[in-house]
């Protein structure tokens, strides 16, 4: 897709991967809209973007079932969606708080279900559009610490590749961004969180070298060149494709068994 002059939504952009995504985006030429709770940090980022913003809470079901409907009376159509919100844990899971619980399973998965589910019709109607989910290398491989946050990015991941199926020759792709640690505000709490799940994974994992840390700007940057060559996955670093691998062989094998199969597009009017 050449994104010069297409309308691109990003959520959780008020900082970190969200923002450097709305600047990568800015700079191939696209108008951007970026969300998240913070005004004050949005509407930086929209200033240096010359572009616009929606204050939205994606834990509150208000805000996210009227979400897409605000982003097309400002936008007109939408070409490019980036499901980018989400927040983490640190704690076992048996220690966790049921409201920290919610919070976690709502942001990173409900909210990408019901916004994708929203935008969706949008982009079949239009017979394009291309919709980018933040899922994580925690999605493919387990972490102490981090099990709801490794469930709900698991279920991103297996979701998304579902839906790849169902919408297979409509002219919507989508892209499943799965990086490792990155150098942000969420990684930086996971790094000096001395809690006994977080501390214990964190120093045996860095002393095997198997958390090499990304900026930013390597997951913008790969997230974009995506959208530009239709990939289906970003994964970085390249050394976790392994992992990658192995967790997507079934969906890959369940993928072949259907080759010729068409389902109908009941979503069509008529």
């Amino acid at each position: 897709m050449d994104l010069n002059g297409k309308n691109v939504v990003i959520t959780g952009a008020s900082a970190g991967i969200g923002a450097t995504m709305a600047r990568a985006f800015a700079e191939q030429g696209a108008r951007v809209l970026v969300a998240a709770r913070s005004r004050e940090k949005l509407q930086a980022v929209a200033d240096r973007i010359v572009g616009d913003y929606v204050v939205a809470d994606f834990t509150d079901p208000g805000d996210v079932d009227g979400f897409v409907d605000t982003c097309l009376d400002k936008l007109g159509h939408i070409d490019v969606f980036v499901n980018n919100a989400g927040v983490e844990g640190s704690t076992s899971f048996a220690t966790t708080p049921r409201d920290d619980l919610r919070e976690i399973a709502r942001l990173n998965y409900e909210a990408t279900l019901l916004l994708t589910r929203d935008v969706l019709p949008h982009m079949l109607e239009r017979g394009s559009g291309h919709i980018v989910q933040m899922s994580s290398v925690a999605g493919a491989i387990p972490f102490p610490g981090l099990a709801a946050y490794a469930g709900t990015k698991a279920a991103v991941t297996n979701f998304t590749e579902t839906l790849r199926l169902e919408i297979r020759g409509t002219g919507v792709d989508l892209t499943v961004v799965s990086p490792g640690p990155v150098e942000t505000e969420m990684w930086e709490r996971l790094e000096n969180d001395d809690r006994p799940f977080a501390a214990v994974g964190l120093k045996r994992f860095k002393r095997l070298g198997f958390l090499p840390k990304l900026s930013p700007e390597q997951v913008a940057d790969a997230t974009v060149d995506a959208v530009l060559q239709e990939k289906r996955f970003v994964r970085l670093p390249k050394r976790y494709n392994g992992y990658h691998l192995l967790s997507n062989a079934p969906r890959r094998l369940v993928e072949g068994a259907l080759l010729g199969t068409k389902f109908p597009h009941d979503w069509k009017k008529g």
